[in-house]
């Protein structure tokens, strides 16, 4: 009879699951299209992303479901049916919440579990660790977040009516908790639980047991109300629930408690990020130590508004003391701030393979020893965007060995640590001892990054900035950025003739900096160019075995200790950033080390290359080469 009743419950629910797995396919669609081209960018697949929407849709579609259970039985008129069976009300209710939640946990899952077993294929592609741990910790946090919603739903649906308005009511009262204990509304936000994705560890945390806790009580509640109310109870709780002057108040409550609620986010944003009279403050902890027991927060300094994940061991007396890293980038680029919204700073980190990431006026960080000095950097990014403003952002970005070097030059630890300067001098004189670096691939980023190591653009950069600061003071910076900001200047520029006309129309002559740039290299050459010399430089030969070609390396002298090397391919001479393959594995033979390059990589019959071996600070590439699949050795 159970057997039966639950295959009754899959037949009233099949049009919903439809529905799920529609929704399903749109986000293995998203996986197959949006992630995979960020796999090629950042090597990444999940990072840094954050999941809340995704949370909220699978909280909206099992209250949806959870509210429609028991009223679908009181309006069909089948509950009287049901209880003139052998069965137990118990039996129907836990029959309703299996298929119900199983099918709800296999939509949350498809994603995570399809992102999962496309790390798994690409685990020597991506640079993120996510464990099958980390995908139970998820799995579970999912189906808590599925539980939630069924309870809500299960205990609304004795009044559908008013169904909607309980669940706006109880939204609002989340959002307005965020501003006045947001410790509270963290702890009972059910979107909390998976909004972190794959950096989710395990299944602690204040947030999954208050959930937990809240939804067990709901379900105990749905429970009792649906077992010993009886029907004609229950039938006068949802013709209470229709009266015609209930359901206007109801509603009528939910969209003003609604309006205040987004008046208070709004109250809350413009105290994050505000400085004049009248904004509200964002609540704040006393400097204590922030650990395992303290629960997601804000803290507000005189510039930024940090967002502390829960668990994380950073102290408010040291968010606070990170204001001066404000002052040293406001230094750098002889900006006085008054009155300027301060900067949301994210705690929860950046993407892989870097400190840290400004973009849309938010700042992701990783807090590790000597954070502040990352901070410089990214508040620097983020005070030069709104300098020149929105619209006129692409030309800075365009212009990206001067904003990354702006950035890098105001570092103070980078300035004043010699071994940092030393290193990237190094790096520096050495592509410009082998004659890769020219004017061209200075000033085109996308040309730069194509040619060297990403890396090599910070000190390229910075010593850029300060030759136009030696020539022109040190105002000179911010000028060019007031120029670009102006609506004067020309816009689809790129390359050098973007760069004559910042400077131009700022009372610069670009051809005189970089002349000082080059005396300047030079200088470095004369220091290092011993020295580099005698580095070991590798070279390449194309190699095939069977269908699969690569590039073995060889060095033109003995090694010594065995280098870490790179070899970058790309399929053709122009190809995009984001087109370029890095391969670090190799096999060995003929005692060679040899790098296979992906089958897409081979186009025209040729297989273009650059081979380069990682320093303390960068990876030195060598100049691209491509040759014809015919003149390789076999």
């Amino acid at each position: 009879m159970k057997r039966v009743l639950i295959a009754k419950e899959w037949i009233g629910m099949r049009p919903f699951v439809w529905l799920l797995a529609g929704l399903a396919l749109v986000s293995l669609a998203d996986i197959a299209t949006g992630t995979l081209y960020a796999l090629h960018r950042e090597h990444t697949l999940y990072e840094g992303r954050h999941w809340a929407a995704d949370a909220l849709l699978v909280l909206l579609l099992a209250f949806t479901l959870g509210a429609s259970l028991i009223a679908r039985e009181l309006e069909d008129s089948t509950l009287a049916f049901l209880d003139g069976l052998p069965l137990r009300r118990r039996d129907v209710f836990l029959a309703k919440l299996a298929v119900a939640g199983g099918c709800l946990s296999v939509f949350a899952l498809v994603e995570p579990v399809a992102g999962w077993l496309l790390h798994v294929a690409l685990r020597h592609s991506v640079a993120e660790a996510v464990t099958a741990g980390t995908l139970g910790a998820l799995a579970l946090r999912n189906v808590v977040l599925v539980g939630a919603g069924l309870a809500l739903g299960l205990l609304c649906g004795f009044v559908r009516n008013l169904a909607w308005a309980l669940f706006a009511m109880a939204f609002a009262l989340v959002v307005m908790l965020r501003s006045a204990w947001p410790r509270v509304a963290a702890a009972i936000d059910p979107t909390g639980l998976v909004a972190d994705g794959w950096a989710t560890h395990g299944f602690g945390g204040e947030a999954a047991w208050t959930v937990l806790a809240l939804t067990l009580a709901c379900l105990a509640l749905a429970y009792a109300l649906f077992a010993y109310a009886g029907g004609a109870a229950l039938a006068r709780l949802a013709r209470f629930a229709a009266r015609r002057g209930v359901v206007p108040v109801a509603y009528a409550c939910a969209i003003v408690l609604l309006a205040i609620a987004a008046s208070t986010q709004r109250d809350a944003s413009k105290g994050g990020t505000g400085t004049g009279p009248g904004a509200a403050a964002v609540p704040t902890h006393a400097p204590t130590r922030a650990g395992a027991r303290s629960g997601a927060h804000k803290v507000a300094t005189a510039h930024y508004v940090f967002n502390v994940p829960a668990g994380m061991d950073v102290t408010d007396a040291d968010l606070k003391a990170a204001d001066g890293a404000f002052d040293t980038a406001c230094k750098a680029l002889g900006l006085t701030v008054r009155g300027m919204e301060r900067i949301d700073v994210d705690l929860s980190g950046s993407v892989a393979n870097t400190d840290g990431l400004a973009a849309h006026d938010r700042i992701r960080v990783n807090v590790h020893p000597g954070w502040e000095n990352t901070l410089v950097h990214e508040t620097v990014h983020a005070l030069a965007d709104r300098v020149v403003g929105q619209a006129h952002r692409q030309e800075l970005d365009r212009m990206r060995v001067f904003n990354e070097g702006l950035a890098r030059w105001a570092e103070p630890t980078r300035r004043a640590s010699a071994q940092w300067r030393g290193e990237e001098e190094l790096a520096v004189a050495t592509v410009f001892r082998r004659r890769q670096l020219n004017q061209d691939n200075l000033l085109d980023g996308d040309a730069l990054a194509r040619d060297f190591d990403w890396e090599l653009v910070y000190p390229l950069g910075a010593r850029l900035v300060e030759a136009l600061v030696a020539r022109y003071g040190d105002d000179a910076p911010m000028r060019v950025l007031a120029v670009i900001a102006g609506s004067a200047f020309p816009r689809d520029l790129k390359g050098y003739e973007l760069y004559r006309s910042a400077f131009q129309l700022a009372g610069f002559d670009i051809n005189l900096v970089l002349n000082d740039y080059a005396l300047a290299l030079r200088r470095l050459d004369a220091r290092y160019g011993q020295a580099i010399d005698a580095l070991p430089r590798p070279r390449g030969l194309l190699v095939r075995d069977g269908g699969r070609a690569g590039i073995a390396v060889q060095f033109d002298r003995p090694a010594g200790q065995a280098p870490s090397l790179r070899v970058r391919f790309r399929p053709r001479d122009d190809s995009a950033m984001h087109e370029l393959v890095v391969v670090d594995r190799f096999d060995v033979r003929a005692g060679r080390p040899v790098a296979w390059a992906p089958a897409d990589q081979v186009v025209d019959g040729k297989l273009c290359y650059q081979v380069g071996v990682a320093t303390g600070y960068a990876v030195m590439y060598e100049p691209w080469s491509c040759l014809p699949l015919r003149d390789a050795a076999r």
